[in-house]
């Protein structure tokens, strides 16, 4: 991720920069594996940065190309190649250097990732692709270029990293300074400047308001893949620190509701990660004394994980009654359809166990095979 001013960003990586690299990494990994039937695979990385850190933590670059060159260590029947894209001359230097072990498994391009789109759509072609976007702020993820990547014809994934602190900061400037907040109708691809503040400005609260930018900016991916495909999917993942505060958003965008349930079910893995981390990261604070109003304290009654699991399956053999009744669905598209409320939340074992107790209570009146099976058709019957 470029920085340009911040010379001291690539320094040293923070924790939840490697929980983002490491849910990127997860999903590449994954999401190959489902298309290996296909000759060529594209990674592109738009803002690229210097590769490593200056403590020698591998960039987003540096890891994918190693994934990249593992594949072609293990004789997959297919190729993967990664296209890095940094403006910064300082990071690009740095990144030709460090990819250069990597041969004709990396293209990088100096430049922005806006000038570089075009060049970058006739190399990849009717290929599969998977694009990280990871700027610094929200400049350089013009809508136009959003747009033409959403209307490519091949499979298309992309994973953007959304700074809704850089647009709560802009939207301030909706009367004081129109050059400001103008970089804001060009993101959102949302030219009608009253209606997008006003979007932007709703909410009792600043949680409430930093949500809706993150539900506009997510709905408007979602509307631009069902317009293209025509189906869509995109939910968001909050980045937090190990102290609570949300970082930014990293938001998943897909036609297919296989990558949006791979991506939940990778998120989820890391959330679980991330819930770990914070528990050793308060009781070190505690041994090392600080006050206990500081803290978030575990109650001394605090559920089970099998608990927690049940109540979880409880809530959502709800949602899925609601969603479904009447309708003869796959096991696929229930849980695709269900991520608005539960990405990142649930994983397979949860919809199993969901749709099996639907079924034993009566309200799946058939299933066309195995419950666990994502292509099983489940006939929910019409009425409580």
């Amino acid at each position: 991720m470029s920085q340009p001013g911040q010379d001291d960003f690539f320094d040293t990586m923070h924790e939840w920069s490697d929980r983002k690299l490491q849910l990127l990494q997860k999903y590449v990994e994954a999401a190959d594996k489902i298309l290996g039937s296909i000759h060529q695979i594209y990674y592109i990385d738009g803002f690229a940065g210097r590769g490593t850190y200056r403590d020698g933590a591998k960039g987003s670059p540096i890891r994918i190309a190693e994934l990249a060159q593992q594949f072609e260590r293990e004789g997959k029947p297919y190729s993967f190649r990664c296209i890095n894209v940094e403006e910064n001359d300082e990071y690009f230097a740095n990144l030709q250097e460090e990819t250069a072990k990597f041969g004709r498994t990396v293209q990088n391009l100096h430049g922005s990732f806006a000038d570089h789109l075009d060049q970058i759509l006739r190399i990849i072609g009717n290929q599969p692709t998977i694009f990280f976007l990871d700027p610094f702020g929200i400049k350089g993820i013009d809508w136009s270029a959003i747009r033409k990547i959403i209307n490519r014809a091949a499979p298309t994934d992309l994973w953007i990293r959304f700074d809704h602190i850089d647009v709560r900061r802009l939207d301030g400037n909706y009367e004081v300074n129109e050059k400001k907040f103008d970089i804001l109708p060009t993101v959102f691809g949302i030219q009608d400047e009253e209606y997008l503040h006003k979007v932007l400005v709703s909410g009792d609260t600043a949680e409430d308001r930093i949500q809706t930018c993150m539900e506009l900016y997510r709905d408007q991916l979602e509307g631009e893949f069902k317009r293209a495909k025509p189906t869509g999917y995109a939910d968001a993942y909050a980045i937090k620190s190990l102290t609570g505060q949300i970082k930014y958003y990293l938001i998943f965008a897909t036609a297919h509701e296989k990558g949006i349930v791979l991506a939940s079910n990778i998120v989820y893995g890391v959330e679980e990660n991330y819930q770990r981390e914070l528990q050793e990261y308060q009781e070190l604070q505690k041994l090392e004394g600080m006050q206990a109003e500081q803290l978030y304290l575990i109650p001394p009654k605090e559920p089970t994980a099998e608990e927690i699991f049940h109540d979880k399956v409880r809530h959502l053999k709800t949602d899925i009654w609601r969603m479904c009744k009447g309708q003869k669905l796959s096991r696929r598209h229930i849980h695709a359809s269900l991520l608005k409320r539960w990405f990142g939340r649930i994983k397979a074992r949860h919809m199993t166990e969901a749709l099996k107790a639907l079924k034993n209570e009566g309200y799946i009146l058939d299933s066309s095979g195995n419950i666990s099976e994502d292509k099983t058709l489940f006939k929910f019957k019409a009425s409580d």
